[in-house]
């Protein structure tokens, strides 16, 4: 015998109406923020030899995996895993491990946001406000 019954589903405690109420929805950070940094160097400059990987901060995550803005996603995978063998701690340098081990988590975190639509936009409307940002500094402190 079958019996079709209503579900109840309970009214949520209002101590915890700070969480999503469904399921599906994260929370995620309303920005993503990213540093620039300049170094400068004075004295005689020093040669890096070719095998040696120079490591610096690109200034957005598409300089980090060597594509443009308008990469595919096609164009973020090939990237990445170019990188990814690369910069994978099974094959750096024994006296490079931990360099490598650092520059394989930025591309592979560089890969997450890239590939993930959503968080793609949230990073490219964060770049496009501290450009503007920036630009706008620039303009005022350089005046003509």
């Amino acid at each position: 015998m079958c019996s079709n019954s209503a579900v109840i589903i309970p009214r949520p405690d209002p101590c915890f109406s700070f969480l999503p109420t469904r399921p599906d929805i994260i929370p995620f950070p309303a920005s993503v923020s990213f540093r620039i940094r300049t170094v400068f160097h004075h004295g005689p400059s020093k040669s890096i030899p070719n095998d040696t990987v120079h490591f610096s901060d690109p200034a957005t995550l598409y300089d980090l995996l060597g594509i443009p803005e308008t990469g595919t996603l096609l164009e973020i995978k090939q990237a990445y895993k170019q990188l990814a063998r690369k910069y994978h701690p099974d094959v750096s340098p024994h006296d490079r491990v931990e360099e490598y081990t650092k520059m394989f988590i930025r591309v592979q975190e560089a890969y997450e946001t890239l590939s993930d639509p959503r968080r793609r936009a949230l990073y490219d409307r964060d770049m496009l406000r501290e450009s503007t940002w920036l630009s706008l500094l620039v303009g005022f402190s350089n005046p003509m």
